[in-house]
């Protein structure tokens, strides 16, 4: 079947039927992505996994409309195929994976008769992105998101300062994504109100937190979501619907031993550590994500959301302020100065006011 060659009703009525439904539900989002419904035979799960990857190339700033991408996939039927099976059979775990080698030899033979380079473009993209993905919860039945762990250095062209892993999460109501620079890294989680580069805005503020955290913690860590199309009284599901997201993917610690997520296939080394501290719109959010995190059985405990009634007020007590003091004092000292006591000029640059 080409692009536009007619349609056989028959054939997709099931497919439409129940992606029907899910969209009315807004289990599922109602975009141009859904033609790969008709046009590729996908189901509305699998096209809410393409969209997921389509959304996450948006933020790393590739440079291409999600319609125009929508587009790409639909006209490149067989293309979509083969990146449904390369996704199926690196983390279904019941698929043995040894059909990926092939199934990516057929992709890359496909990509050899792509006539349009911005086309050829975004299949490849998609392609490496999906061997840039070492964990996901998209086999898990009833999650409302589909959660992506990455290797950002697996990706070309990755806006600087690459981290060492984040996570991507995308559903109809909710998209944020948590980066770390490292396996062992504190930071908090923001509600963003930038829907078009919230990763670029998390990407510098996780820079700010690395160096924040020299002194305490081995680096930083960052994490920010955006709410589409609910009110305010829906942030709170939102966040926790984030939050799961992020646990679906992560290791946890029982009796002192490391285990796997439960139906996870796992690409990567043991990474249990997940901390997801109070941030900008979420500073009364911490019980409820220990609650959540309680409910996974997460190692972590009331560690993993800092603040909360079992926690510090960082905000109250100044943390972030004081600590920011140390520093300074400490730099002075290393020159000789005490500032406690010696008299010194001070410019500030910015708002101060934090």
């Amino acid at each position: 079947m080409s692009y536009h060659e007619p349609l056989d009703v028959d054939s997709v009525n099931e497919l439409f039927e129940t992606a029907f439904v899910d969209i009315w539900n807004a289990r599922a989002e109602n975009d141009r992505f859904n033609q790969l419904i008709l046009s590729a035979r996908l189901n509305w799960r699998t096209v809410a996994l393409l969209r997921a990857y389509a959304r996450y190339i948006k933020q790393i700033r590739f440079g291409f409309s999600l319609d125009f991408i929508a587009d790409t996939l639909a006209k490149h039927r067989k293309a979509t195929e083969l990146l449904e099976s390369l996704f199926v059979e690196r983390f279904d775990r019941n698929r043995e994976g040894d059909q990926f080698d092939a199934l990516k030899d057929q992709f890359e033979d496909y990509l050899d008769g792509v006539a349009l380079l911005n086309e050829d473009r975004i299949l490849r993209r998609f392609c490496e992105l999906l061997q840039a993905t070492v964990r996901t919860n998209f086999f898990l039945a009833d999650r409302p998101v589909i959660a992506l762990k990455i290797k950002p250095s697996n990706i070309s062209l990755m806006p600087a300062p690459v981290p060492d892993s984040e996570i991507f999460v995308c559903a109809p109501h909710v998209e944020g994504v948590h980066l770390r620079a490292g396996p062992i890294a504190r930071g908090g989680l923001r509600w963003s109100d930038r829907i078009e580069d919230y990763r670029t805005e998390v990407l510098s503020l996780v820079k700010a937190q690395t160096v924040k955290n020299a002194v305490i913690v081995p680096t930083g860590a960052k994490g920010g979501f955006v709410t589409k199309g609910v009110g305010a009284d829906d942030v709170m599901r939102c966040y926790l619907d984030f939050v799961g997201g992020l646990l679906d993917v992560t290791d946890n610690i029982v009796e002192g031993t490391v285990q796997h997520p439960e139906d996870v296939r796992v690409l990567d080394l043991e990474d249990p550590y997940l901390v997801v501290a109070a941030d900008k719109g979420t500073a009364t959010f911490s019980d409820a994500a220990n609650a959540l995190a309680s409910a996974y059985q997460f190692w972590l405990g009331d560690g993993f959301a800092s603040g909360g009634s079992h926690g510090y007020d960082h905000k109250q007590m100044g943390i972030t302020a004081r600590g920011a003091w140390i520093s300074v004092q400490r730099h002075f000292a290393e020159q000789g100065v005490d500032i406690q006591n010696d008299a010194i000029s001070v410019i500030g640059i910015g708002d101060m006011s934090g």
